[in-house]
């Protein structure tokens, strides 16, 4: 998984949740490349400070469409597991074009 929008940052995670997060994304959409945006994902060391550690964590998702029951066995499997945060899931094909998701 990877954190970028138009610019890379920290994606701010502890190592088992970044695992966990790896893992249903292989499991649900292993066709995808995933990228990190919003809070979690840090610019620079101070902008730690600011993020909550109720923070949700904002995934896009970038590869062919998800079929309906892959998104919700997906959106299902974030929400059922351990995370202590919300995770947030959209397809790049849904975002405006003005949104570059490569880096």
């Amino acid at each position: 998984m990877t954190s970028a929008m138009k610019q890379q940052g920290e994606l701010v995670l502890a190592p088992r949740h970044l695992a966990l997060v790896r893992r249903l994304l292989h499991t649900h959409a292993p066709h995808h490349r995933a990228y990190a945006f919003g809070s979690r994902v840090v610019l620079k060391p101070g902008d730690r400070n600011r993020l909550k550690p109720h923070s949700d964590l904002d995934l896009v998702l970038e590869g062919p469409p998800l079929k309906p029951e892959q998104s919700f066995a997906l959106r299902d499997a974030f929400s059922e597991s351990d995370l202590p945060m919300r995770v947030d899931v959209v397809e790049a094909g849904d975002l405006p074009t003005a949104w570059n998701i490569r880096a």
